[in-house]
């Protein structure tokens, strides 16, 4: 054999394994993300619970800052048109004072109503109803709640597939029960799967999503927020995209980008009228300091990049660990380029608030100057 036949024989094999790579991941987005945010010091009430009407006041003015609209009712119908169905996404595991507060949900639904979305076409739902009735949502008249009861709750045709495996337990829908010998009595045989159920609500129910995590820490992912809340936070067989987990960080990312969840996310609404910097995401009040803000950004990735680097200063200041060290899926996330996660590529703005609530009367959204950033989370008003 000739020295070139030999050196081809060795090459083509080596060519077709470069054929079958994988392409490239995208580069993140080459423009700057916007994270607007509402700040008034009126609008936290006694027992850290927010008044209605500031709330309210809020959301119109984020709404018309992300949507560039002059009203709230153009800048709704910007996001949802008349006659979709939409599901407002909210976070009540952290609890009444970490959680997603109601209020907050009120007010979008209110501002969708006015908008001219039917009222039967708007759901505000979380994973679990005793999260729901413990945050207080239950006693807000006119909320369509849902929740996913456990395995019932999911759709059997819809399923998203990520690198991780995950071991499944009761309540997922794959989990299967079976005492057919001693081993399995005394303890099931480990049921593994890559595969994670979409929510009935997400596959076939809503068109749209308002999605309205809370600025809390997350013992799982860092930050309990955008992105967590509509994978952690939804899905079954999840906790293989937590801390521990392998290739949780890129799975996470990569299941968030699917059709069935955050390409059906219109607007990510953060309440940060409370921020829990420890104990999340379970209730821990004593871990909560107040400050009253809302963020709202198209940009899930900037929304929980910001909400990190708001925890990371607390923390400093209470000497804990970053939260951003458990938060990897946030940078995932920007290289699939879903977003931005690098501070130099999110700008922050304030939006302005109207003193008195006006429909079709000035504008909501013209931006406020403000020095250099949101304040720390120590800030008082």
């Amino acid at each position: 054999m000739r020295p070139s036949q030999w050196i081809v024989l060795v090459l083509l094999p080596l060519f077709a394994a470069r054929a079958e790579l994988p392409p490239p991941r995208p580069d993140a987005a080459s423009q700057k993300s916007v994270v607007w945010f509402a700040l008034d010091s009126r609008v936290m009430g006694a027992g850290m619970m927010p008044r209605q009407e500031v709330v309210s006041r809020m959301v119109e003015g984020l709404v018309c800052a992300v949507s560039g609209k002059s009203t709230p009712e153009a800048a709704w119908r910007s996001l949802i048109k008349p006659g979709e169905k939409v599901g407002i996404k909210v976070s009540s595991q952290p609890g009444p004072v970490g959680g997603t507060h109601p209020a907050v949900a009120q007010a979008v639904v209110e501002g969708l109503i006015a908008a001219g979305i039917k009222s039967g076409d708007i759901i505000v739902w979380d994973r679990r109803r005793e999260d729901l009735v413990a945050a207080g949502y239950d006693r807000i008249p006119g909320l369509n709640l849902r929740w996913i009861e456990k395995g019932a709750g999911y759709d059997p045709r819809v399923m998203v597939t990520a690198s991780a495996t995950g071991r499944l337990v009761f309540g997922d829908l794959g989990f299967k029960e079976s005492q057919n010998s001693l081993s399995d009595i005394l303890g099931p045989t480990a049921q593994l799967s890559q595969d994670s159920h979409v929510p009935i609500i997400l596959s076939r129910d809503v068109d749209k999503v308002i999605n309205i995590p809370s600025l809390c820490d997350s013992y799982f992912t860092g930050i309990n927020g955008a992105l967590a809340g509509m994978t952690l936070g939804t899905l079954d067989n999840w906790r293989r995209f937590g801390r521990g987990e392998g290739y949780g960080d890129s799975a996470l990312a990569d299941v968030y980008g699917s059709e069935w969840i955050g390409k059906k996310v219109a607007l990510t609404i953060m309440d940060a009228m409370v921020l829990q910097y420890a104990g999340g995401p379970y209730p821990s009040p004593v871990n909560c300091v107040t400050y009253s803000a809302l963020f709202a950004s198209k940009d899930p990735v900037a929304i929980d990049a910001t909400g990190l680097r708001l925890l990371d200063e607390q923390r400093s200041v209470s000497r804990m660990p970053k939260a951003s060290l458990d938060g990897g899926h946030v940078a995932e996330a920007e290289s699939r380029g879903l977003g931005n996660a690098d501070e130099k590529m999110i700008q922050l703005k304030r939006t302005a608030i109207r003193t008195a609530r006006a429909s079709g009367v000035g504008s909501a959204s013209e931006a406020t100057p403000y020095p250099t950033s949101p304040p720390a989370p120590q800030f008082r008003p």
